[in-house]
């Protein structure tokens, strides 16, 4: 194995560690000393790769939003076009949030913690702008080829975010008294209608 591919190995290594730390602990109880350790790195090579806690935790949110991203991109070959895609986009994530429950948790905690923590505050507020930016793009395309009614791309992308975090958090809080997934079809079908 090369030096460069055993530096990916230990990043990747970190990542996972720093995920299941975040998991158990939550992210502002987990310390970079325990990512380390379930790790089985120094924290010399923790800090070669990554120079806070927030890095991680951005990286972490970043791959999981590119994750969707795959599956809408996956979603529009699929479909006949953009609109259907956007609506059925629930069905393919479903499988993605059932995986990776924990990371949903910790997105949200990231969310709370970063509204008044000041060290959480820019990584958040950047995060919240990668989604915003990713779904205008989105709508923007859908307007520009007559999919989606001509809309503020911007604002609509707010309420994608804020009927995602909505959705989450019931989901979370009550798994069995909806069908979540159709749910979330149907609201948006309500909004892009």
């Amino acid at each position: 194995m090369t030096q460069e591919e055993k530096g990916k190995e230990t990043k990747l290594n970190i990542l996972k560690s720093a995920l299941e730390c975040f998991s158990k602990k939550g992210y502002e109880e987990t310390q970079v000393d325990e990512i380390c350790q379930q790790a089985g790195v120094t924290k010399g090579a923790f800090y070669y790769h990554f120079a806070t806690k927030q890095d991680i935790l951005l990286l972490l949110l970043n791959q999981w939003m590119e994750k969707i991203g795959n599956l809408l991109n996956d979603a529009k070959l699929e479909s006949n076009d953009l609109l259907s895609a956007i609506i059925n986009l629930p069905k393919k994530v479903k499988p993605v949030f059932l995986e990776d429950l924990n990371q949903i948790v910790i997105f949200l905690e990231f969310y709370i913690k970063g509204i008044n923590n000041p060290n959480l505050k820019e990584v958040v507020s950047k995060s919240y702008k990668d989604y915003l930016d990713f779904f205008s793009e989105i709508i923007k395309e859908g307007i520009a080829k007559g999919y989606i009614r001509n809309t503020n791309p911007r604002t609509t992308a707010r309420l994608l975010f804020a009927l995602t975090i909505g959705l989450l958090i019931q989901g979370l809080i009550d798994p069995e008294g909806e069908d979540w997934e159709a749910f979330a079809i149907d609201c948006l079908k309500l909004l892009f209608k």
